[in-house]
């Protein structure tokens, strides 16, 4: 029989499929539960904004008909928003399409790729599919150490990627110093900063990371509507670039590779600046909430600038997850990435919050997580 496994590129046989969330369907067939609240997969508890709902009702229309393959409308507003050339500009189904375009491009056999430890696991499956060595930094307080990331890249560095805020404990470094980092970065080196969350920052004297690039043609930012915009299940994201990198990234995505209704909405959502804050303000109001209940419980929160929160439980926290299923609550274990006492926990709407903190409580009291 033909060992096809045998046959596949590069290190493909070596990894694990992702791991998602379970989903609501899942747990309901599983269980036998009917009220499932999900707090797993840094979704927006909201949905989407009803101007993007009904972008994207109104693109279903004409479905019959291939969606613009240049996104032309969507780069126009990104733009007129956010001052983004078009021709700086990629789209994909979700960002993480287009960090699997960008790895493909760049990550082979003879280069390293070098990323905080800790990092989304997306990254190192990347590289390990294109046979790159990949290098991890310890963190500093479960923060990213940007001196640390760029003394760890050397000649062979062809990426150094990192999450901020960080994925899964949502820490985030300063990004005004992200100009000096980039200005210790060999020009070769691509510096990839994945910005999912980046709308959930809080700081008044933030800088636009994807403004440097015009100095500093190496950095790549990626970002997505599926977080605080609530597109998750339309799978939309961008990334910015200098020209000569999108212009590969285009030649490599699949045509057509957003759908028409992804576009729309996406659109909308940029014009939704009432629905966007609205998320925002309660989110970040809610991870305040999770805060002052860990501190309640003598837990662990690691600080986060996200729309999740990591939390540490000094035990196996496998078995605290799987109570909480039983209550109906689906949170995100992540011993997938080395932190077995850990739990990543979406931050929900109030009542969603509510519910986790009552259900969270009966299982740290009466012992049914041990």
């Amino acid at each position: 029989m033909t060992d096809y496994t045998a046959l596949a590129n590069g290190g493909i046989a070596s990894i694990r499929p992702y791991q998602a969330g379970k989903p609501i369907s899942e747990v309901k067939r599983e269980l036998g539960l009917e009220d499932i609240t999900k707090l797993a997969s840094n979704e927006n508890p909201f949905g989407m904004g009803r101007k993007a709902a009904a972008a994207a009702v109104a693109a279903i229309a004409d479905c019959n008909f291939y969606p613009d393959p240049s996104g032309f409308s969507l780069k126009r507003r990104l733009r007129e928003k956010f001052g983004y050339d078009e021709s700086c500009v990629t789209l994909g189904a979700g960002s993480n399409e287009l960090i699997n375009l960008l790895f493909q491009l760049f990550a082979n056999a003879g280069t390293r790729v070098v990323m905080p430890e800790y990092s989304f696991i997306v990254y190192p499956m990347e590289a390990t599919v294109g046979a790159a060595q990949v290098t991890e930094v310890p963190l500093r307080d479960y923060t990213v150490d940007l001196d640390a990331l760029a003394a760890a890249c050397d000649a062979g560095t062809r990426i150094v990627v990192l999450a901020n805020p960080s994925n899964p404990l949502g820490t985030a470094v300063d990004n005004r110093k992200v100009k000096e980092f980039l200005g210790k970065i060999r020009p070769e080196t691509l510096v990839v900063i994945d910005e999912a969350y980046n709308e959930f920052n809080e700081d008044p004297n933030y800088v636009d990371s994807a403004t440097l690039i015009g100095e500093h043609p190496n950095l790549v930012v990626s970002r997505t509507f599926s977080k605080a915009y609530g597109l998750a299940g339309l799978r939309v994201g961008y990334m910015v670039s200098n020209p000569e990198i999108s212009s590969l990234l285009n030649r490599l995505r699949a045509p057509f590779n957003v759908s028409a209704p992804a576009l729309a909405a996406a659109e909308a959502a940029l014009d939704d600046d009432e629905f966007l804050a609205m998320v925002v303000r309660s989110n970040n109001q809610e991870r305040r909430r999770y805060q002052e209940f860990c501190d309640a419980h003598g837990l662990r929160m690691i600080p986060s600038e996200a729309n999740f929160v990591a939390i540490d439980f000094a035990r196996e926290a496998k078995p605290i997850s799987d109570a909480l299923l039983r209550r109906g609550l689906i949170v995100r274990p992540v011993a997938n990435y080395r932190l077995p006492t850990f739990l990543r926990i979406s931050i929900g709407t109030p009542e969603q919050n509510d519910r986790l903190f009552a259900a969270l409580s009966e299982v740290l009291r009466d012992g049914t997580g041990s």
